[in-house]
């Protein structure tokens, strides 16, 4: 299988956020815990979304001696298809299960059963 030629590949591109967005989700990571698209709707736009999380891990490595946070970024489904981001600081939100509802309680959105029968053969 041959490499794909170099300007053949995809490349990414350079998003970039601003300061006071960062500044903005850095807060909220540290009170209440999360940031999701009501807080910064630029959210709603996955790459957006995983930039601004890369950007705040970021600052907290090298602009902020005072709070060493563990940022966490996922996305989750909900009923009716959405899909929505949130960055959350897993000091105060414990679990994923916690992010899930936070998130879901944000957006006003409907959490997904996955609880699904197993059948014995």
């Amino acid at each position: 299988m041959a490499d794909t030629p170099k300007e053949e590949q995809a490349e990414t591109p350079k998003i970039d956020i601003p300061t006071e967005d960062v500044e903005k989700a850095s807060k909220l990571v540290l009170d209440p815990g999360y940031v999701t698209k009501k807080d910064l709707p630029k959210m709603a736009d996955l790459a957006w979304a995983t930039a601004l999380s890369d950007a705040v891990t970021k600052h907290f490595l090298n602009d902020d001696d005072d709070h060493d946070p563990y940022v966490y970024f996922e996305q989750f489904d909900f009923a009716g298809g959405d899909i929505d981001s949130i960055i959350f600081n897993m000091d105060l939100v414990k679990t994923r299960e916690d992010a899930l509802h936070d998130l879901a309680d944000a957006l006003g959105e409907k959490i997904v059963s996955h609880d699904v029968q197993q059948t014995t053969y």
